[in-house]
Protein backbone atom coordinates (compact mmCIF):
# COMPACT_ATOMS: atom_id res chain seq x y z
CA UNK A 1 0.00 0.00 0.00
CA UNK A 2 2.30 2.34 0.57
CA UNK A 3 3.97 2.35 -2.57
CA UNK A 4 0.42 2.98 -4.19
CA UNK A 5 -0.26 6.01 -1.58
CA UNK A 6 2.79 7.83 -2.37
CA UNK A 7 5.06 6.25 -5.74
CA UNK A 8 7.78 8.05 -5.64
CA UNK A 9 10.89 7.09 -8.07
CA UNK A 10 12.97 5.65 -5.63
CA UNK A 11 10.94 2.79 -5.15
CA UNK A 12 11.56 1.83 -8.68
CA UNK A 13 13.62 -0.80 -9.70
CA UNK A 14 15.98 0.12 -12.59
CA UNK A 15 14.67 -2.31 -14.48
CA UNK A 16 11.21 -1.03 -13.61
CA UNK A 17 8.62 -1.49 -16.27
CA UNK A 18 4.84 0.25 -16.54
CA UNK A 19 1.76 -1.01 -18.69
CA UNK A 20 -2.05 -0.16 -19.17
CA UNK A 21 -4.40 -1.44 -21.75
CA UNK A 22 -2.97 0.89 -24.45
CA UNK A 23 0.19 2.52 -22.65
CA UNK A 24 3.37 1.34 -22.50
CA UNK A 25 5.22 -0.91 -21.58
CA UNK A 26 7.68 2.30 -20.25
CA UNK A 27 10.79 1.95 -19.09
CA UNK A 28 11.99 3.96 -15.70
CA UNK A 29 13.22 6.82 -17.44
CA UNK A 30 10.24 7.54 -19.53
CA UNK A 31 7.92 6.82 -16.81
CA UNK A 32 9.53 9.13 -14.66
CA UNK A 33 9.04 12.04 -17.46
CA UNK A 34 5.77 11.45 -18.89
CA UNK A 35 4.41 11.30 -15.43
CA UNK A 36 5.88 13.88 -14.02
CA UNK A 37 4.67 16.09 -17.28
CA UNK A 38 1.22 14.88 -17.44
CA UNK A 39 0.68 13.76 -13.78
CA UNK A 40 1.22 17.49 -12.64
CA UNK A 41 -1.11 18.95 -15.17
CA UNK A 42 -3.88 16.05 -13.91
CA UNK A 43 -2.85 16.89 -10.46
CA UNK A 44 -4.05 20.93 -10.96
CA UNK A 45 -6.81 19.84 -12.98
CA UNK A 46 -8.41 17.48 -10.51
CA UNK A 47 -7.22 18.81 -7.39
CA UNK A 48 -9.45 17.00 -5.14
CA UNK A 49 -8.56 13.18 -6.75
CA UNK A 50 -8.96 10.35 -4.46
CA UNK A 51 -7.84 7.06 -6.05
CA UNK A 52 -9.90 4.86 -3.33
CA UNK A 53 -7.26 1.39 -3.74
CA UNK A 54 -8.67 -1.10 -2.10
CA UNK A 55 -9.08 -5.02 -1.76
CA UNK A 56 -5.35 -5.47 -1.96
CA UNK A 57 -4.15 -9.36 -2.34
CA UNK A 58 -0.64 -10.35 -2.20
CA UNK A 59 -1.91 -13.95 -2.70
CA UNK A 60 -1.41 -14.67 -6.23
CA UNK A 61 -0.64 -18.48 -7.25
CA UNK A 62 1.28 -17.88 -10.31
CA UNK A 63 3.73 -14.44 -9.37
CA UNK A 64 4.00 -14.55 -5.32
CA UNK A 65 5.59 -11.22 -5.64
CA UNK A 66 2.63 -9.63 -7.52
CA UNK A 67 -0.17 -7.57 -5.80
CA UNK A 68 -3.58 -6.56 -6.89
CA UNK A 69 -5.42 -4.46 -5.95
CA UNK A 70 -9.06 -2.02 -7.08
CA UNK A 71 -9.43 1.89 -7.60
CA UNK A 72 -12.83 3.51 -8.04
CA UNK A 73 -11.44 7.21 -8.02
CA UNK A 74 -13.40 10.09 -7.98
CA UNK A 75 -12.62 14.03 -8.34
CA UNK A 76 -13.41 17.56 -10.23
CA UNK A 77 -12.25 19.20 -13.27
CA UNK A 78 -11.86 22.45 -11.38
CA UNK A 79 -8.27 23.91 -12.52
CA UNK A 80 -7.07 24.16 -15.94
CA UNK A 81 -5.26 20.98 -17.95
CA UNK A 82 -2.16 21.63 -20.05
CA UNK A 83 -3.21 19.23 -22.92
CA UNK A 84 0.16 18.54 -24.90
CA UNK A 85 -1.74 18.26 -28.12
CA UNK A 86 -4.45 20.38 -28.27
CA UNK A 87 -3.39 23.16 -25.58
CA UNK A 88 -5.18 24.50 -22.61
CA UNK A 89 -8.44 23.13 -21.49
CA UNK A 90 -10.43 25.01 -18.95
CA UNK A 91 -11.98 23.23 -16.31
CA UNK A 92 -15.98 22.66 -15.84
CA UNK A 93 -16.37 21.46 -12.88
CA UNK A 94 -17.41 17.92 -14.29
CA UNK A 95 -17.15 14.74 -11.64
CA UNK A 96 -14.59 12.29 -12.05
CA UNK A 97 -16.16 9.05 -11.36
CA UNK A 98 -14.48 6.38 -12.72
CA UNK A 99 -15.28 2.45 -12.87
CA UNK A 100 -14.01 0.46 -10.75
CA UNK A 101 -10.21 -0.46 -12.61
CA UNK A 102 -7.86 -3.53 -11.49
CA UNK A 103 -3.87 -3.01 -11.21
CA UNK A 104 -1.54 -4.54 -9.91
CA UNK A 105 2.36 -4.55 -8.99
CA UNK A 106 5.42 -6.82 -9.04
CA UNK A 107 8.73 -6.22 -5.96
CA UNK A 108 11.70 -7.70 -6.87
CA UNK A 109 13.65 -9.19 -4.16
CA UNK A 110 14.90 -5.90 -2.90
CA UNK A 111 11.07 -4.57 -2.43
CA UNK A 112 11.02 -2.26 -4.99
CA UNK A 113 8.36 -2.15 -7.69
CA UNK A 114 9.90 -3.80 -10.89
CA UNK A 115 6.57 -4.02 -13.02
CA UNK A 116 3.26 -1.68 -12.21
CA UNK A 117 -0.22 -2.46 -14.54
CA UNK A 118 -3.43 0.23 -14.10
CA UNK A 119 -6.02 0.75 -16.04
CA UNK A 120 -8.18 -2.09 -16.60
CA UNK A 121 -11.86 -1.35 -16.15
CA UNK A 122 -13.35 -4.33 -14.39
CA UNK A 123 -16.60 -3.15 -15.30
CA UNK A 124 -17.73 -0.22 -17.14
CA UNK A 125 -21.18 0.28 -16.21
CA UNK A 126 -21.05 0.81 -12.68
CA UNK A 127 -21.35 4.56 -11.42
CA UNK A 128 -19.03 6.12 -14.20
CA UNK A 129 -18.77 9.19 -16.11
CA UNK A 130 -15.82 8.02 -18.32
CA UNK A 131 -17.54 6.22 -20.91
CA UNK A 132 -16.03 3.15 -18.96
CA UNK A 133 -12.42 4.51 -19.60
CA UNK A 134 -9.75 3.65 -17.12
CA UNK A 135 -6.57 5.60 -15.59
CA UNK A 136 -6.17 8.83 -17.57
CA UNK A 137 -8.02 8.40 -20.32
CA UNK A 138 -11.25 8.38 -18.26
CA UNK A 139 -9.84 11.51 -16.97
CA UNK A 140 -9.43 12.64 -20.52
CA UNK A 141 -12.66 12.06 -21.11
CA UNK A 142 -14.46 14.31 -18.39
CA UNK A 143 -12.47 16.94 -19.93
CA UNK A 144 -14.18 16.11 -23.40
CA UNK A 145 -11.34 14.17 -24.79
CA UNK A 146 -13.11 10.99 -25.44
CA UNK A 147 -9.67 9.39 -27.01
CA UNK A 148 -10.41 6.00 -27.90
CA UNK A 149 -8.69 3.73 -24.72
CA UNK A 150 -9.39 0.50 -26.88
CA UNK A 151 -7.09 -2.24 -27.42
CA UNK A 152 -6.24 -2.96 -30.75
CA UNK A 153 -7.59 0.78 -31.80
CA UNK A 154 -6.74 1.33 -35.02
CA UNK A 155 -6.49 5.47 -34.57
CA UNK A 156 -4.83 5.14 -31.39
CA UNK A 157 -2.01 2.73 -32.80
CA UNK A 158 -1.55 5.23 -35.47
CA UNK A 159 -1.19 8.50 -33.72
CA UNK A 160 1.03 7.00 -30.90
CA UNK A 161 3.64 5.81 -33.59
CA UNK A 162 3.03 9.67 -34.92
CA UNK A 163 3.74 10.87 -31.67
CA UNK A 164 6.78 8.56 -31.20
CA UNK A 165 8.83 10.02 -34.12
CA UNK A 166 8.42 13.61 -32.84
CA UNK A 167 11.66 15.25 -30.47
CA UNK A 168 12.22 13.72 -27.16
CA UNK A 169 9.83 16.18 -24.77
CA UNK A 170 7.20 16.90 -27.44
CA UNK A 171 4.21 14.79 -26.36
CA UNK A 172 4.56 12.33 -23.35
CA UNK A 173 5.19 8.88 -24.39
CA UNK A 174 2.74 6.42 -24.99
CA UNK A 175 5.86 3.48 -24.92
CA UNK A 176 9.13 3.47 -24.47
CA UNK A 177 12.13 2.49 -27.39
CA UNK A 178 12.22 -1.48 -27.59
CA UNK A 179 16.02 -0.72 -26.94
CA UNK A 180 15.43 1.03 -23.22
CA UNK A 181 13.08 -1.48 -22.45
CA UNK A 182 15.40 -4.29 -19.56
CA UNK A 183 15.61 -7.51 -21.10
CA UNK A 184 13.53 -9.94 -19.13
CA UNK A 185 10.40 -7.67 -20.92
CA UNK A 186 9.40 -9.88 -23.45
CA UNK A 187 6.43 -8.48 -25.17
CA UNK A 188 7.09 -6.65 -28.30
CA UNK A 189 3.44 -4.95 -28.35
CA UNK A 190 3.95 -1.17 -28.12
CA UNK A 191 0.91 0.95 -26.92
CA UNK A 192 -2.33 0.09 -27.71
CA UNK A 193 -1.37 -2.88 -30.72
CA UNK A 194 -3.38 -5.93 -29.72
Amino acid sequence: KEYVNDPTPDKLSNDFVFRGPVIGPLCKKDFIATFESAGKDLKTAFPDLVPNSFGFSADDPVEPNRVWYFERARGTFTGAFNHPVVGKIEPTGAEYIAPPEARSVIFDDDGLVKYQSVGYVTDRFTGDTTGGRGAVFGMYAVMGQNIDAGVGSIVTTMLQKMTALLPEGTVPLSFSKQEDLPEWWTDRRMGSEA
